[in-house]
Protein backbone atom coordinates (compact mmCIF):
# COMPACT_ATOMS: atom_id res chain seq x y z
CA UNK A 1 0.00 0.00 0.00
CA UNK A 2 2.83 2.39 0.86
CA UNK A 3 4.49 1.73 -2.51
CA UNK A 4 1.21 2.41 -4.30
CA UNK A 5 0.83 5.77 -2.57
CA UNK A 6 4.43 6.73 -3.40
CA UNK A 7 4.02 5.68 -7.04
CA UNK A 8 0.73 7.58 -7.31
CA UNK A 9 2.37 10.68 -5.77
CA UNK A 10 5.26 10.53 -8.23
CA UNK A 11 2.85 10.26 -11.18
CA UNK A 12 0.88 13.31 -9.99
CA UNK A 13 3.91 15.54 -9.33
CA UNK A 14 3.93 17.25 -12.75
CA UNK A 15 0.27 18.17 -12.33
CA UNK A 16 0.28 19.38 -8.72
CA UNK A 17 3.27 21.32 -7.47
CA UNK A 18 3.40 22.34 -3.82
CA UNK A 19 6.16 24.91 -4.30
CA UNK A 20 5.64 28.58 -5.02
CA UNK A 21 8.02 28.37 -8.00
CA UNK A 22 7.33 30.88 -10.75
CA UNK A 23 7.86 29.41 -14.21
CA UNK A 24 9.34 31.67 -16.91
CA UNK A 25 8.44 29.63 -20.01
CA UNK A 26 5.27 27.97 -21.24
CA UNK A 27 4.73 25.70 -24.25
CA UNK A 28 1.14 25.05 -25.37
CA UNK A 29 -0.45 22.64 -27.84
CA UNK A 30 -4.09 23.18 -28.73
CA UNK A 31 -6.79 21.81 -30.99
CA UNK A 32 -10.43 22.43 -31.67
CA UNK A 33 -12.49 20.20 -33.99
CA UNK A 34 -14.73 22.93 -35.44
CA UNK A 35 -13.47 25.64 -37.76
CA UNK A 36 -16.00 28.49 -37.52
CA UNK A 37 -14.40 30.11 -40.57
CA UNK A 38 -16.12 27.35 -42.61
CA UNK A 39 -19.47 29.05 -41.99
CA UNK A 40 -18.19 32.20 -43.72
CA UNK A 41 -16.60 30.11 -46.48
CA UNK A 42 -19.86 28.24 -47.20
CA UNK A 43 -21.66 31.50 -48.01
CA UNK A 44 -19.99 31.52 -51.45
CA UNK A 45 -22.18 28.78 -53.01
CA UNK A 46 -22.86 28.76 -56.77
CA UNK A 47 -26.33 30.26 -57.43
CA UNK A 48 -26.50 28.89 -61.02
CA UNK A 49 -26.87 25.31 -59.80
CA UNK A 50 -24.16 24.01 -62.16
CA UNK A 51 -21.92 23.21 -59.20
CA UNK A 52 -22.90 20.93 -56.34
CA UNK A 53 -20.94 21.02 -53.09
CA UNK A 54 -20.61 18.14 -50.66
CA UNK A 55 -20.55 18.59 -46.90
CA UNK A 56 -17.61 20.46 -45.39
CA UNK A 57 -15.19 18.17 -43.52
CA UNK A 58 -12.46 19.38 -41.21
CA UNK A 59 -9.45 18.16 -39.30
CA UNK A 60 -9.92 21.15 -37.03
CA UNK A 61 -7.54 23.89 -36.01
CA UNK A 62 -4.13 23.11 -34.55
CA UNK A 63 -2.15 25.60 -32.48
CA UNK A 64 1.35 25.67 -30.94
CA UNK A 65 2.45 28.51 -28.66
CA UNK A 66 5.63 29.39 -26.82
CA UNK A 67 5.54 32.10 -24.15
CA UNK A 68 8.07 33.92 -21.98
CA UNK A 69 6.89 35.57 -18.75
CA UNK A 70 8.29 39.11 -18.55
CA UNK A 71 6.38 40.13 -15.42
CA UNK A 72 3.79 38.43 -13.26
CA UNK A 73 1.03 40.05 -15.37
CA UNK A 74 2.78 40.26 -18.78
CA UNK A 75 3.87 37.44 -21.12
CA UNK A 76 5.23 37.69 -24.67
CA UNK A 77 5.31 34.80 -27.09
CA UNK A 78 4.72 33.36 -30.53
CA UNK A 79 1.79 31.41 -31.97
CA UNK A 80 1.73 29.02 -34.94
CA UNK A 81 -1.66 27.87 -36.30
CA UNK A 82 -2.83 25.52 -39.02
CA UNK A 83 -6.36 24.83 -40.27
CA UNK A 84 -7.49 22.31 -42.87
CA UNK A 85 -11.00 21.74 -44.24
CA UNK A 86 -12.25 20.25 -47.51
CA UNK A 87 -15.36 19.29 -49.46
CA UNK A 88 -16.16 17.48 -52.68
CA UNK A 89 -17.36 19.45 -55.70
CA UNK A 90 -19.33 18.23 -58.70
CA UNK A 91 -19.47 20.60 -61.67
CA UNK A 92 -21.56 19.98 -64.79
CA UNK A 93 -20.10 21.62 -67.89
CA UNK A 94 -21.23 20.79 -71.43
CA UNK A 95 -22.96 17.67 -70.14
CA UNK A 96 -19.80 16.33 -68.48
CA UNK A 97 -19.55 15.82 -64.72
CA UNK A 98 -16.22 16.93 -63.25
CA UNK A 99 -15.34 15.96 -59.66
CA UNK A 100 -12.79 17.85 -57.59
CA UNK A 101 -11.92 18.73 -54.01
CA UNK A 102 -12.23 22.23 -52.61
CA UNK A 103 -9.73 22.90 -49.82
CA UNK A 104 -9.63 25.59 -47.16
CA UNK A 105 -6.13 25.63 -45.68
CA UNK A 106 -4.25 28.37 -43.90
CA UNK A 107 -1.19 28.74 -41.73
CA UNK A 108 -0.33 31.76 -39.60
CA UNK A 109 2.52 32.87 -37.36
CA UNK A 110 2.21 35.76 -34.95
CA UNK A 111 3.94 37.31 -31.97
CA UNK A 112 1.56 37.57 -29.01
CA UNK A 113 1.15 39.59 -25.84
CA UNK A 114 -0.70 37.97 -22.92
CA UNK A 115 -2.07 39.92 -19.98
CA UNK A 116 -2.74 37.87 -16.84
CA UNK A 117 -5.83 39.38 -15.24
CA UNK A 118 -6.04 37.13 -12.20
CA UNK A 119 -4.62 33.97 -10.70
CA UNK A 120 -4.46 31.82 -7.61
CA UNK A 121 -2.58 28.62 -6.86
CA UNK A 122 -4.22 26.59 -9.67
CA UNK A 123 -6.31 28.94 -11.89
CA UNK A 124 -5.02 31.68 -14.19
CA UNK A 125 -7.19 34.12 -16.13
CA UNK A 126 -5.77 35.99 -19.09
CA UNK A 127 -6.37 37.86 -22.36
CA UNK A 128 -4.15 37.63 -25.46
CA UNK A 129 -3.55 39.81 -28.51
CA UNK A 130 -1.57 38.71 -31.56
CA UNK A 131 -0.66 40.30 -34.91
CA UNK A 132 1.39 38.47 -37.52
CA UNK A 133 1.42 37.00 -41.02
CA UNK A 134 -0.48 34.18 -42.64
CA UNK A 135 -0.66 32.26 -45.89
CA UNK A 136 -3.88 31.03 -47.49
CA UNK A 137 -3.09 27.64 -49.05
CA UNK A 138 -6.64 26.94 -50.27
CA UNK A 139 -7.42 25.38 -53.65
CA UNK A 140 -6.12 27.69 -56.35
CA UNK A 141 -5.09 30.39 -53.86
CA UNK A 142 -1.70 31.22 -52.39
CA UNK A 143 -2.23 34.63 -50.83
CA UNK A 144 -0.46 36.20 -47.88
CA UNK A 145 -2.51 38.09 -45.31
CA UNK A 146 -2.16 39.96 -42.04
CA UNK A 147 -3.17 37.58 -39.24
CA UNK A 148 -4.94 39.04 -36.21
CA UNK A 149 -6.10 37.26 -33.08
CA UNK A 150 -7.91 38.64 -30.02
CA UNK A 151 -8.62 36.28 -27.14
CA UNK A 152 -10.46 38.19 -24.39
CA UNK A 153 -11.13 35.08 -22.28
CA UNK A 154 -8.44 32.56 -21.39
CA UNK A 155 -8.49 30.16 -18.44
CA UNK A 156 -5.67 27.84 -17.41
CA UNK A 157 -6.12 25.14 -14.76
CA UNK A 158 -3.03 23.51 -13.26
CA UNK A 159 0.51 24.34 -12.27
CA UNK A 160 3.42 22.80 -14.17
CA UNK A 161 1.16 20.89 -16.57
CA UNK A 162 -2.19 22.55 -17.16
CA UNK A 163 -5.30 22.44 -19.31
CA UNK A 164 -6.38 25.66 -20.98
CA UNK A 165 -9.54 26.99 -22.60
CA UNK A 166 -9.72 30.13 -24.74
CA UNK A 167 -12.55 32.08 -26.33
CA UNK A 168 -11.45 34.35 -29.17
CA UNK A 169 -11.88 35.76 -32.64
CA UNK A 170 -9.35 36.10 -35.44
CA UNK A 171 -7.31 34.23 -38.02
CA UNK A 172 -5.88 31.73 -35.53
CA UNK A 173 -9.36 30.60 -34.49
CA UNK A 174 -12.93 31.83 -34.18
CA UNK A 175 -14.76 30.44 -31.19
CA UNK A 176 -13.00 28.11 -28.79
CA UNK A 177 -9.54 26.58 -28.45
CA UNK A 178 -8.48 24.06 -25.84
CA UNK A 179 -5.32 22.13 -25.09
CA UNK A 180 -2.47 21.38 -22.72
CA UNK A 181 0.40 23.55 -21.59
CA UNK A 182 3.68 22.86 -19.86
CA UNK A 183 5.45 25.50 -17.76
CA UNK A 184 9.15 25.30 -17.08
Amino acid sequence: MKRTIILFSILLMPFISLSAHEYKYEAKLGWFPIDALNIVYLMGEDPSGETTYGPMKTAGIFSADFDYKVKKWLTVGAKLNYRNSWRDIKTISDGLEVYSIDRLQAVSVMPTVKFTTGHDSVFRYYATLGVGAGMDLSSGVNDAFVALQFTPVGISVGKKVSWYFELGIGHAFMGFMTGLSWRF
